[in-house]
C-alpha cells in the first residue's frame, strides 16, 4: 500500500539524468514498487492492475513540453472502454 499524502519534485537536468529516472520508472513498474525520494519527504508506490496512461505534447514558439501522466487504483483489474493505441517513435537521425 503507498504511504499517504503527496510528493512533488522539480528540477532543471540533462537528458542523460532523465534517462536515469525514466529507466528507473521502468523498474518501478517491473517490480511494482516505486520509492520516490528527496530530504525528508518521501513516498511507495505500487503500479499494478490496469493503469491510466496520459501523455501531452506541445511544441510553440521554440519551447517544448512533455507531460506524462499515470493513475491506477489498488485493486483494480477491470478494463475501462477501448482506446486507440499510441505510437512512439525517436526521430531517425
Amino acid at each position: 500500500m503507498a504511504r499517504k499524502g503527496k510528493f512533488s519534485y522539480e528540477s532543471l537536468q540533462d537528458s542523460q539524468i532523465l534517462l536515469t529516472y525514466l529507466k528507473a520508472l521502468v523498474r518501478g513498474f517491473e517490480s511494482g514498487t516505486m520509492r520516490f525520494s528527496v530530504k525528508d519527504e518521501e513516498i511507495v508506490l505500487h503500479p499494478s492492475g490496469l493503469i491510466h496512461f496520459g501523455v501531452e505534447a506541445k511544441a510553440k514558439r521554440g519551447r517544448m513540453k512533455l507531460a506524462l501522466k499515470f493513475a491506477w487504483r489498488e485493486g483494480e483489474d477491470e478494463p475501462g472502454e477501448g482506446t486507440d493505441v499510441l505510437t512512439v517513435e525517436p526521430e531517425a537521425l
